[in-house]
């Protein structure tokens, strides 16, 4: 028997609904109008309206969930570029309406003539940065095998965005303001995303891509290979070679979309799926499984939770690069019950240890990583069966801040943190789109933004999905935590903190804890869940974000 009433009672209990028929917004304390959703059609949540409205028009249009996430994850491209964009990398987990769980990696690829020694500094950016782009091949691969509609279709909107443009939210011209300098050292980053006297553009200033447009609108004519083999592919590797970029057409030629490793767990009782390196599922599950080992009764979401929490996630985020066997090896036991039970003999649970608690127990080996703002996510649900979990990023924040001068796309800046990778590897990443099923069915559907904190918050918030039973909107609203080598930082915001008293249990745990207030530091989740018994799918975007839910009008 399914268990599927309670994540829905929140849209009850914590707000109300408004409007009728088949959409109907939620309206939430937590949430800006356009954030919540309810709909018997299916959903699209993303990190923008305008993107989400994308994904709900190809819905109305006869489209089922890969269209959607396809043409949503295009257009995020266009009217979210800081984050993402066809320059990027793009990890894809599909459900199909048959039942099938498909994996999708586009990651961004080491070209043949990379230097082999690494750029060890995350902030690096510039030509020597590029790695192969990989989002273009991704999504036009999962609409070719997975698609309903035309190739042309999916593309148009965001041919549309990009030529006739829109009023720049205000976020998006922050981050550009804030990176201006470094756009303004690069002839097409300075011609295509600052105005022509060097200044950024100002919010809600119109701003349109017309060399994206146009490259946008030959992908949809002419298919994924003008960019890899054709006259795209000759404009980049032209580019590159002028400015000391490492990409050659020959490594755009060799670039394809791969299968992911779909990887499987539980937790108590529900199915997880989500896909392997260079995505992070695995690493995800592993966390949850180590999470599985204690009993939350009384104390999930509180301080003991806290602690528990972030030694499952350090000691899955040391695991993710360990010497664990061959690649089929090292992820059977990521997501091995027994593996997780070992590993969680070396949590230290706080509700076990007699007082009075010695301080200083250890958050764990991993190594210290600078956290970005960076990467978006989208969910779609068709309303037939289908579901699509999509990450897509440039690395950090406007990639490596070069964009050419002909195509007017930035490239990603995923050489930057490589290590000593050889050329043809794909670096791995935090991205780690998953779904959650119940008797098969999958019940939840979510990722998220935000580098390495996008696991902490996923792993945070399916806890409180089924340890604390919280509604979807209710367990995205809590306050979130992110452990480093040496801090655990915890949400301080006026919309979302801990309690005085959970802070203070968690440092007299022996835990260094420090509040973090700033809203992008921690990941954005956008995420749907899927009632059963109903047939009612709910859409909750980030509040931490600008992004939107939405549900089409079947015509």
């Amino acid at each position: 028997m399914t268990r599927g009433w309670w994540w829905l009672v929140g849209a009850v209990l914590g707000g109300v609904v408004a409007g009728c028929g088949s959409e109907r917004a939620v309206e939430h304390p937590a949430y800006a109008a356009g954030q919540v959703v309810r709909s018997g059609e299916g959903v699209v949540v993303s990190g923008s309206p305008l993107a989400t409205a994308v994904g709900v028009d190809i819905l109305e249009r006869g489209g089922n969930a890969v269209d959607a996430a396809v043409a949503t994850a295009f257009a995020l491209g266009v009217v979210e570029p800081t984050m993402s964009g066809i320059g990027g990398r793009t990890q894809i987990l599909i459900r199909t309406a048959s039942g099938k769980f498909v994996g999708i990696d586009g990651t961004t690829e080491v070209p043949a003539t990379a230097p082999r020694i690494p750029i060890a500094d995350e902030d690096a950016y510039g030509y020597a940065t590029i790695g192969i782009p990989g989002t273009v091949a991704a999504l036009a691969h999962a609409h070719q095998v997975y698609g309903a509609l035309s190739w042309a279709q999916v593309l148009a909107p965001a041919v549309a965005l990009a030529d006739t443009g829109f009023p720049l939210p205000s976020e998006e011209a922050e981050r550009i303001a804030a990176l201006a300098g470094r756009l303004g050292e690069f002839e097409g980053s300075a011609r295509h995303f600052l105005r022509q006297d060097g200044t950024p553009y100002a919010a809600d200033e119109r701003f349109a891509q017309p060399a994206i447009a146009h490259v946008l609108r030959a992908i949809g004519s002419n298919g994924p290979d003008v960019f890899y083999r054709g006259w795209i592919a000759d404009s980049i590797a032209a580019d590159m070679a002028r400015n000391g970029g490492s990409v050659t057409r020959e490594d755009l030629e060799r670039y394809a979309a791969q299968p992911s490793s779909v990887v499987r767990g539980s937790y108590r009782g529900f199915e997880l799926v989500g896909t392997y390196l260079p995505a992070s599922g695995a690493t995800t599950i592993e966390a949850l499984h180590i999470l599985e080992q204690f009993n939350f009764d009384d104390r999930a979401g509180g301080a003991e939770w806290l602690a528990l929490v972030a030694q499952a996630l350090l000691l899955s985020f040391t695991d993710r690069t360990a010497d664990l066997g061959t690649p089929d090896e090292h992820a059977r036991t990521l997501v091995s019950k027994e593996w997780a039970a070992q590993r969680a003999a070396a949590v230290t649970d706080p509700g076990a240890v007699p007082e009075p608690v010695v301080a200083g127990l250890a958050l764990g080996t991993t190594t210290a990583w600078r956290e970005s703002d960076h990467t978006t996510h989208l969910s779609v649900a068709d309303g037939r069966g289908g579901f699509v979990a999509l990450t897509q990023s440039l690395g950090p924040t406007l990639g490596s801040k070069v964009a050419s001068a002909n195509l007017g796309f930035l490239y990603a800046a995923t050489m930057g943190y490589l290590g000593a990778l050889a050329p043809g590897k794909r670096p791995f990443s935090s991205q780690s789109p998953l779904m959650i099923l119940d008797e098969g069915t999958p019940v939840f559907v979510l990722g998220a933004a935000g580098g390495r904190r996008i696991i902490s918050a996923i792993v945070a918030v399916v806890s409180r999905l089924i340890d604390e039973r919280l509604p979807l909107a209710d367990a995205m609203a809590a306050p979130r935590l992110h452990p480093t080598a040496d801090t655990i930082y915890v949400e301080a915001r006026d919309e979302a903190a801990w309690t005085e008293t959970d802070v203070a249990d968690l440092r007299s745990f022996g835990f260094a804890v420090a509040p973090r207030s700033s809203p992008p530091y921690f990941a954005r989740l956008h995420a749907i869940a899927f009632d059963p018994a109903r047939t009612t799918y709910t859409g909750v975007a980030d509040a931490r974000w600008n992004g939107g839910a939405g549900a089409p009008h079947r015509r």
